[in-house]
């Protein structure tokens, strides 16, 4: 586009060419003159738009706010949102759960447990068996006989039918028996054997049940009587006791000995 000076001097050359008939001749040529300097007033009073340019990137607080992230606006409801950051900040923060079932070993471990307690009673009893006394079957009804005794001697205590002399003493002996039996039968002595069945069987027998049948005047009459019994059977058992103490003593001795000679020559 021709700037408007040198169209105001077009302008005024063509009037000047027009007017020479009739204008001096100096006139003529200041009419292009004047041209020139109207365009040029023309074009001085309206402002100049100036270029559209790109902002200067060299400017560092531009650059800065143009590299500055843009921020994510979330579209989703805040109901939903909420639950899972209060959930994402729960696992984060506490420990981990795991809601999975448990694996196939556990669940034979926890399901094994109760088998390995009985295992293990079962292996127990098994090892205490070893240390148990094997009792002479002989001596399986003199062992049940005397539980019948001491749960006739406690029903007629409990009944106030014997007193408690008679309760206390008639139980001890019951209780040294049921001890020394098991001993006894270590023994292997058949002539000790038939004397403890007998003293059951047949004298403590004879002593507690005739007296159990009495009538409340003639058991307070005639207690001394079973207690002299009960003392006669308790005695023998003791000299029963001493002859087991005694074979201790001489298996003792005998071992002593043996293992005194075996070190000494060496």
């Amino acid at each position: 586009m021709l700037p408007k000076s040198i169209i105001g001097a077009g302008i005024g050359y063509i009037v000047a060419l027009l007017s020479s008939s009739f204008m001096p001749e100096f006139a003529s040529l200041l009419l292009p003159v004047l041209g020139i300097a109207v365009g040029s007033l023309l074009s001085g009073k309206r402002p100049t738009v100036p270029p559209l340019t790109p902002p200067n990137t060299t400017d560092p607080y531009a650059h800065a706010q143009s590299q500055q992230p843009r921020p994510s606006i979330d579209m989703r409801p805040a109901q939903q949102s909420q639950p899972e950051s209060q959930s994402r900040s729960f696992a984060s923060s506490g420990p981990s759960i795991s809601m999975a079932p448990p694996s196939q070993p556990q669940q034979q471990l926890h399901q094994s447990q109760p088998q390995r307690q009985a295992t293990a009673q079962a292996s127990g009893s098994q090892a205490s068996a070893p240390q148990a006394v094997q009792v002479n079957p002989l001596f399986e009804p003199v062992l049940q006989y005397l539980d019948v005794l001491e749960d006739m001697i406690i029903s007629e205590g409990q009944k106030n039918n014997l007193d408690n002399e008679i309760v206390e003493k008639s139980c001890s002996l019951f209780l040294r028996l049921q001890r020394v039996i098991p001993l006894i039968s270590e023994l292997h002595n058949d002539e000790v054997n038939h004397t403890v069945k007998r003293l059951v069987l047949k004298d403590l027998n004879g002593v507690i049940s005739p007296f159990l049948r009495l009538s409340g005047e003639a058991k307070s009459k005639n207690r001394r009587v079973l207690l002299n019994g009960l003392k006669d059977v308790d005695s023998k058992i003791s000299d029963i006791v001493r002859t087991i103490e005694h074979k201790d003593l001489l298996e003792l001795q005998t071992k002593a000995e043996l293992i005194h000679q075996r070190y000494a020559n060496s």
